[in-house]
């Protein structure tokens, strides 16, 4: 059975609301192994995480609808009230939202305005992408870095999640806005050339980043030093921040 742990205590916020969920996949059987998962999503999600070939796809589509219906119900939404912009991202009344996975781990953020993250595993990178396409402070933060994979996908996940807040998908150029991240990044603020926009980040065990980027608030565009929320849904107590 599914159980939830509250954790709070980081001291980080941009705007009035905003909850972090994670799913660690490895808590799961595979959804075709163990068909009582499936209630945990509701049809339409169903049909979609058994369209997946591979387990491990199974389980991050499942971990994902778990997410989603958790973030809708705690806003007196379901996921009939669910509706997709142009660059097919899930959209609901009163609530904005966004999911990512990958390999182990599935994670949703949500708050009160526009709001994107994103997950990777530090490992072999594409560094041809970030010669074509990141910021020249980008690209001196990676060639000066001692684990260039690392400070790759630091930067590429702070990118993906500016991308995915703004709702304009690949239509948004990766050279119109840079981020000043730490070398080694905790749970903390991340410098952005635009400056409407809030970015953070933290490393998680495993060598896995996470980063978050949320449309700042017009009344107040400081961040201020309130708890975020964290909702860890899982089968087992298990810790899974280096930073609590």
């Amino acid at each position: 059975m599914l159980t939830e742990k509250t954790i709070s205590g980081w001291n980080l916020q941009i705007t009035d609301m905003l909850k972090l969920y994670k799913i660690n996949i490895n808590h799961f059987k595979d959804p075709l192994e163990d068909k009582r998962l499936l209630q945990l999503v509701d049809d339409s999600r169903r049909q979609k995480v058994l369209r997946y070939l591979m387990p491990e796809d199974r389980k991050r589509s499942l971990g994902a609808g778990i997410i989603i219906r958790k973030i809708l119900n705690e806003n007196g939404l379901c996921e009939d009230c669910l509706k997709y912009s142009e660059n097919g991202k899930p959209v609901a009344d009163n609530v904005f939202f966004n999911i990512s996975h990958g390999g182990d781990y599935v994670v949703g953020v949500a708050s009160d305005c526009e709001i994107g993250c994103d997950i990777e595993k530090n490992g072999n990178a594409p560094l041809e992408v970030a010669e074509r396409y990141f910021y020249l402070s980008e690209l001196e933060y990676i060639r000066s870095a001692a684990d260039k994979s690392r400070a790759f996908f630091t930067l590429w996940t702070l990118k993906e999640s500016y991308v995915k807040q703004s709702g304009q998908g690949m239509t948004v150029k990766l050279t119109d806005f840079a981020f000043q991240p730490e070398l080694d990044p905790g749970w903390r603020e991340v410098p952005c050339t635009d400056e409407k926009v809030g970015a953070m980040q933290c490393k998680l065990k495993e060598k896995w980043i996470l980063s978050v980027c949320v449309e700042k608030s017009q009344a107040d565009e400081r961040i201020t030093t309130e708890k975020i929320v964290i909702r860890e849904i899982t089968t087992k107590e298990k810790e899974w921040m280096e930073h609590e």
